[in-house]
């Protein structure tokens, strides 16, 4: 009885002693959509897996739709520094953001909401973004990338980061033709 107690005790205290006792814990960060994205009209939208990695589709949008987005960022545990929102072509498509005054009081003076870079103070775990997308002229190759950074630091080869980010492809098709042409 006394060697299986003995046995017990110098697992326990092996287990307890390899135990990170700081209070750091690191994972990698998250990006979501809320809800799907929505149209102007209420119809939502489906958003599809590409054979890439990290590369998603939206369902075809018309010239002259505003699609409603609603993201949401976690760092979990960890604090997040950056949100960056890049599409790849201005001339096709538009982003239009919150109020001025809302990021204000979320992001930093470093950031630049032109280019799709908000700087975060580091003192938030989550950040909830909501924007309107429109589609100016027709391009199926359009896309928007969206990157969210923590303050998490892997070592010692943990699998893990500190960024996540994914692409989602847009396409943009004119609008049918509703004149009557008899």
């Amino acid at each position: 009885m006394k060697i299986k107690l003995i046995i017990l005790t110098a697992i326990l205290g092996s287990m307890l002693s390899s135990c990170n006792l700081e209070g750091e814990s690191n994972y990698t960060p998250m990006l979501y959509f809320v809800t799907g994205p929505i149209l102007q009209n209420g119809d939502s939208l489906e958003i599809y897996r590409t054979d890439q990695l990290n590369v998603f589709r939206l369902d075809t949008i018309a010239v002259g739709d505003t699609v409603s987005f609603f993201m949401y960022a976690t760092g979990y545990s960890n604090n997040l520094t950056a949100y960056y929102m890049k599409q790849s072509t201005d001339s096709a498509t538009e982003i239009i953001l919150p109020r001025q005054s809302s990021m204000d009081s979320v992001f930093t003076v470093e950031s630049d909401y032109k280019t799709g870079k908000f700087i975060m103070g580091g003192n938030s775990t989550s950040l909830y973004f909501p924007f309107k997308y429109v589609a100016k002229k027709a391009e199926k190759n359009a896309k928007i990338t969206f990157t969210i950074i923590s303050d998490a630091q892997f070592t010692d080869m943990t699998i893990g980061s500190n960024t996540t980010s994914f692409e989602l492809i847009t396409p943009t098709a004119l609008k049918p033709d509703t004149t009557d042409t008899e």
